[in-house]
């Protein structure tokens, strides 16, 4: 094992020059080399390609298949399958993986159809129902034209293909679209946008919402790119000439651009002349700023604390607090160790491309895998060891992971947790609903964030097509917005001014207080109960200060059943039902608490504080979603009205977790990491 010192994950010395592009030694011989396409085999990958069989520029191509080393590709091997190379055809080739499924792929050939008479290339496609055996029909859309260069787009159901049934037999090709529903393919849409009906444009490749395609629009094939819409598939914008020094040059001609799975380097055939020999050949370059995803780690340290004023009024609290360490990173791709420095915080921020950096686009894994450990943790704690496998296609851009230390001090505990988040002005929006913008989407209540609501926006329907009986316009849509007055309890100043800010506080305690609940419903004394058959009580608390309330302000929400109905099985105490409904006064009816504070408004919040958390827990925590699934974990909302005592109003602006399991207790020898925990961290969500 290679061993690095590297802080903040500097570029590993060994990487190509970006700048530079390389004719491929291993798939270019003396005749022509085309089109390859990646099948993604889990972690691992081969490539598959277009081969000429001879020099004749009408000579026969077929599919070849190659391994990938770490600094290589293999010497193809053409496939030796009647299904893929059909005897009788000239041309097999240009094969197109689909990106979730290495058993489908489509493909080029001109071999015979039964009942014609016709030679065109077509497009079929091969499933493989077990080892090399495979199945081909072809594609419903082929036509009497030239089909070629097909692609799957980001979708997965969508393919991208070329075709001249516009100019039969002319050589100008366009590209065209078509959808699978499961069923069955739908008509091919011309991607007008992009194609002119005198040039050729072929060769479609899409990664993300960006599509690379071939155009000889400027009198020799050259690459270029496209923005893509992302729910329909189809070219947004004006097509642009891919800028990468060295990839399109003049006098030759550049084709099937593919980017490798890890989205490191781009691959293109092209017919340039080496030493006065011009036959089309495979090279490839090193993307610039390649988009990878930002990896954030999170050393997290979990003990008890022990700060006198939070003991002296909320008693004995299990938190968590950040930690400042080293990191020992292990690519278990390339078995290399790097060893980097946090910052003040416990966070470490880089890209993920810059922590594997491929040396060859025989290497650029789709999947990139990390051991991950912190290695001077403090005496008493001991680093979880994880694995992390991120999938580099379909990644978030931002990506968090926490790595904890657990405090392995001998002592007798029992098997209770809990959290608060303080200083926070955590009620605002509506006064009962949580001031969040990142989780409004949560809350039974509405936000006063709607800057970006489809309703502020109000989008016209699509557009009718003007036909022979009618014209079509549309009147524009006007939304008028008017605040309501002080009743609702919101002082619009107030979050004019700081909504914003609040909100970003309030959104990075929620964040804390999930990886709390996550880290506690992982403890050995959870898991120890649930597997004993105990239930454990999660509750959901929510507290109001003294201070008195406006007179006129009152209750503006739903009702309770319909606050309730969005998570039903929360517990809640049954007194407050009559007064969760519109107009209800919170400072009528003796609601107060021991010393003026209001019961029936902490009530109201810490059920809508619930309701949020609830919800976001049963989307994040699997553990979460399970012990409710099995029927082991009992929710519970509780509101405290804090009373007048010497107590900064920092901690009474406050929301808090409990977590118990009654009558529970046992001798904690100290928690240890279990090596080996895996970790999807992201997975690719178009592949589900």
């Amino acid at each position: 094992m290679r061993a690095v010192l590297l802080f903040f994950l500097a570029y590993v010395s060994l990487r190509a020059d970006s700048s530079i592009v390389y004719p491929d030694q291993s798939l270019n011989g003396a005749l022509d080399v085309y089109a390859l396409s990646y099948r993604i085999l889990g972690d691992a990958h081969e490539v598959w390609l277009t081969l000429a069989t001879s020099a004749s520029e009408n000579g026969k191509r077929v599919l070849a298949r190659v391994s990938c080393k770490e600094n290589g590709f293999s010497t193809p091997e053409i496939i030796q399958n009647e299904m893929l190379n059909h005897s009788d055809a000239v041309y097999n080739g240009v094969p197109a993986f689909h990106p979730c499924d290495a058993t489908r792929v489509v493909f080029v050939s001109d071999r015979p159809r039964p009942g014609s008479t016709r030679r065109s290339n077509d497009l079929y496609i091969a499933i493989e129902q077990t080892d090399n055996i495979w199945k081909t029909e072809p594609l419903p859309f082929n036509t009497d034209s030239w089909e070629d260069t097909p692609a799957f787009g980001t979708l997965n159901t969508t393919l991208y293909f070329a075709s001249d049934r516009r100019k039969p037999g002319s050589g100008a090709a366009d590209i065209y679209m078509s959808h699978y529903n499961g069923q069955s393919w739908s008509e091919p849409v011309l991607l007008e946008s992009i194609c002119s009906v005198n040039d050729h444009e072929s060769s479609p490749y899409v990664v993300g919402n960006t599509m690379y395609f071939c155009s000889n629009r400027n009198g020799d094939e050259d690459i270029y790119t496209v923005s893509l819409d992302p729910l329909s598939g189809l070219p947004i914008g004006n097509a642009r000439l891919l800028e990468l020094s060295g990839v399109n040059t003049r006098g030759s001609n550049e084709l099937h651009p593919v980017v490798t799975p890890g989205g490191e380097f781009i691959m293109f055939s092209s017919d340039r002349a080496i030493d006065g020999v011009k036959h089309y050949r495979m090279y490839y370059r090193r993307i610039d700023n390649a988009a990878t995803p930002v990896l954030n780690l999170h050393v997290t340290a979990r003990t008890l604390v022990r700060d006198p004023d939070k003991i002296k009024y909320f008693g004995k609290l299990d938190s968590i607090f950040s930690q400042s360490s080293t990191l020992r990173i292990r690519d278990l791709n390339r078995d290399t160790t790097y060893f980097c420095m946090t910052d003040e915080e416990g966070t470490l921020r880089r890209k993920v491309g810059r922590i594997v950096v491929a040396e060859h686009p025989s290497a650029d894994t789709r999947t990139r895998r990390y051991e991950i450990q912190a290695v001077n943790a403090p005496w008493g704690f001991a680093s979880t060891i994880d694995t992390l496998m991120i999938v580099m296609s379909g990644c978030d851009r931002e990506l968090d992971h926490t790595i904890y230390l657990i405090d392995t001090t001998e002592r007798k505990l029992t098997c209770n947790f809990s959290f608060r988040t303080f200083n926070v002005p955590f009620f605002v929006t509506t006064y009962w609903c949580p001031t969040t913008r990142k989780y409004r989407q949560y809350t039974p209540c509405t936000s006063l964030f709607t800057d970006d609501l489809p309703c502020e926006r109000l989008p016209q329907p699509d557009y009718c097509l003007t036909n022979e009986a009618f014209t079509y316009r549309f009147e524009p849509a006007r939304l008028i917005r008017t605040l309501r007055s002080v009743e609702n309890c919101v002082d619009y100043n107030e979050f004019a001014d700081s909504g914003s800010v609040w909100s970003d506080l309030v959104d990075r305690n929620i964040d804390h207080m999930r990886d709390e609940v996550s880290s506690a419903l992982s403890d050995q004394c959870v898991q120890n109960a649930i597997q004993a058959g105990l239930q454990v009580e999660l509750t959901y608390v929510g507290t109001t200060d003294d201070r008195s309330i406006r007179t006129n302000c009152m209750y503006t929400g739903r009702d309770f059943d319909y606050v309730h109905s969005f998570a039903p099985h929360i517990q809640v105490d049954s007194s407050i039902r009559p007064y969760i409904q519109t107009g209800q006064h919170f400072n009528a009816g003796g609601y107060g608490g021991r010393s003026g504070g209001n019961q029936l408004l902490s009530d109201l919040r810490s059920l809508y504080f619930a309701i949020l958390f609830d919800n976001l827990c049963r989307k994040t925590i699997p553990l979460y979603k399970e012990y409710q699934r099995q029927g082991n974990l009992t929710i519970r909302s509780r509101g405290e009205a804090i009373d007048t005592r010497n107590l900064p109003y920092s901690l009474k602006r406050a929301a808090g977790i409990e977590i118990r399991v009654p009558m529970y207790t046992q001798h904690f020898a100290g928690m240890k990491p279990v090596p080996g925990k895996s970790v999807y961290l992201c997975t690719d969500e178009l592949c589900r």
